[in-house]
This record gives C-alpha cells, structure tokens and sequence, in this order.
C-alpha cells in the first residue's frame, strides 16, 4: 500500500465539553464509549505495519482524544518507531483543555500537528463550544495556545461555521489576526435535526466576506492560510486538493474506534456504516460496503458535469449531497463564489509562482 491515513479515536466520544453541535454525539451514543487499550493499538499498529505503506498519515480525534492520557500517546508512538519501517505523520484535534507544558513537549518532541477548535471570540466561541457546566473555555482555548507556541509546536484553528456564525466573519477574521493565527479552517455545520445549520445564502455571503478580507491582506510572503482557499489554490495551479471533501471521491482514509471497528469517513460512524475492524485478517483491503460507499460519491448529476466549475467544486463532500446524492447543497453557493473571486484567485495564483 502506497499511502495510509487513518482517523484515530482513542476516547471514542468521550469530551470534557459539551458543544451545542456536537454531531459526534449522536453518532456514538449508541456504543460503549470508552478508551483504547494497549492491546487494540498494537493490534492496530500490527495491521499496519503488514500494509507496509510509503507514506502513514495518523489523526487522533475524538471526542476529545487527550482524554486517552499522555501515556497512551507515548506508548502508541514509541510502538510505531519499534515496529514500522515508514515514518507517521502525527496530528491531533484538540479542544485545548488537557494541554499543559509536558503535553506540548510531547507534541514538539514527536512532530506533532495540533488542531485546535475555535470558533473566535468570546460571543462567537460561547455560543456553543462550553464546558459541561456551562461555562466559557476561551481563557483555556488562549491559554493552551500560547503553550504550543512557547514549545514551538506547530498548529491551526479549527472552526464550525452556522448561520450566526458566519454573519460574523469579519469579527472572527480580526480576531484571527490579532492573536496571530494564520492558519485556519472553516467548517460547514449541517445538522437539520440539530437546529443548528448553515443554508447556502449564508455560506454564499461567508465565503465572499471571507475572501475579500483574505485578499485585502494577501502577501505572498507573509500569507494567512485558509485551507479551502489554499485548495482551490492547488488546483488551480494543476496540483491535487489535499482535502477529502474537495477531490471529488471518497475513500481517502479509515476511521478507527476505539474497541477497534472501522469506518470509511468521521461523518459517517454509524452502526449501519461499520466496515469492518481491525481484529479482521486484513483490515484495510477493500470491502464490497466501502467500495459502494466511494461509489456513491461519484453519483454526479450531468449539469455539474458540464458545469465551468466542476474542476473547482468536483461535487463537494459526500455528506451535503442531496436529491439521490447528485447536487450538492451548496451548488449555487459556491458557482456564485467562483464567479466572484475566480479572477482574483487567479492572480494570487500568479503571484504565488513568480515570488
């Protein structure tokens, strides 16, 4: 196997907050939550090691993946360099709460990339990211920060965007910057059943409001990077997105539970998606359920097809597919932002490969 990326949760969905759009939530209050032992990760470091990949991408989410404990992760990544020929890429989502300075020695000393979530400011943070008591976790958020960077630990910001949300980028995006945090992404929330979602008007509005305030500060040498913004990048310039959700087919990565049972995407770990475990003969070998799960993704209407776009867009993820998964619900979104920015992202192209 050439390359191996695999989304690890080694506290299942288990958090120390209690995020009002948590959609991890749902999808684990069904199982036994609870953490990966010794012995599921060196079974899963053992299925690994038999896939002999080049290149191993390992992502540790969760829930809240700290509450695994810093033992675990020392164990796990001292098992990786006994046992694996190829080098892992490591990297974590955090919520920020369990960082102290051993675990951001940690981080530094295993050339850990730390994800850290944050909505932005205090209004904008507090309406849904709080901890089990209701309380703000900003100060903590900041605080865990600011330890990264004192460690030199490389991270980016992670943040969920609704409708209220993304009426207030050009707060969020000041915010950013002031605090020197350059590097960012934004997701999308769409959960109906929640009550909490973001309709394409809104998207539309943000992505434009967002670009323009990405642009106005554009410097091909001191240059803050968003990740979609980055990807559309890419492949203008003839490179691959580097994000799933943006290379038009699923397939790119395993999730990994922590009782060990696999599944083909964070967005779909329901009982009815599981595609396996790591306590089979050969994990990771295409299944006929995965194999119709990357099949899916490709359903395609034929006006997209045909679409000046589709280059751009590749139908978006799978999970804002709509009517028989051949539209996705931001199609009009987005046409409407490439109309808008294309030009101008062609220019930053240029820019970018004549500096």
């Amino acid at each position: 196997m050439k390359d191996l990326t695999l989304l690890i949760k080694p506290a299942a969905g288990l958090c120390n907050m209690d995020c009002g759009y948590c959609f991890y939530k749902t999808a684990s209050e069904t199982r036994e939550n609870r953490i990966m032992t010794r012995e599921t990760a060196g079974r899963l470091i053992e299925k690994i090691g038999e896939e002999n990949p080049s290149h191993l991408q390992l992502i540790f989410q969760g829930g809240e993946p700290t509450l695994a404990g810093l033992e675990f992760y020392a164990y796990f990544t001292e098992k990786v360099r006994e046992t694996l020929q190829a080098d892992a890429a490591y990297s974590i989502q955090t919520n920020g709460l369990n960082v102290d300075g051993k675990t951001a020695r940690f981080y530094r000393d295993n050339d850990f990339l730390v994800g850290v979530s944050l909505d932005g400011g205090r209004k904008t943070n507090d309406r849904y990211r709080r901890d089990k008591n209701g309380n703000s976790v900003l100060p903590q958020v900041l605080t865990a920060i600011a330890l990264l960077e004192r460690y030199g630990v490389p991270y980016n910001i992670l943040s969920v965007v609704d409708n209220e949300n993304a009426a207030e980028i050009d707060a969020t995006y000041a915010y950013f910057k002031k605090h020197g945090f350059y590097n960012l992404q934004f997701i999308p929330y769409v959960d109906e059943r929640a009550g909490i979602s973001l309709s394409a008007a809104a998207y539309e509005a943000f992505l434009k409001r967002l670009f323009d305030l990405w642009y106005d500060d554009f410097d091909p040498d001191d240059m803050i990077q968003i990740r979609h913004l980055n990807n559309y990048i890419d492949i203008l310039a003839g490179y691959p997105p580097e994000n799933c959700a943006m290379c038009g087919v699923c397939g790119g990565y395993f999730v990994v539970e922590a009782n060990g049972d696999l599944y083909p995407c964070d967005f779909y770990c329901r009982p009815e998606d599981r595609i396996g475990s790591i306590f089979d003969e050969r994990p990771f070998a295409m299944g006929e359920k995965q194999k119709r799960f990357i099949e899916e993704s490709l359903i395609i209407r034929e006006t997209c097809k045909h679409c000046k776009y589709y280059s751009l867009c590749r139908g978006g993820c799978k999970r804002d597919r709509i009517d028989g998964l051949t539209k996705n619900r931001y199609c009009e979104a987005y046409y409407n932002f490439f109309d808008y920015a294309l030009e101008r992202l062609v220019k930053v192209v240029n820019r970018l490969q004549n500096a």
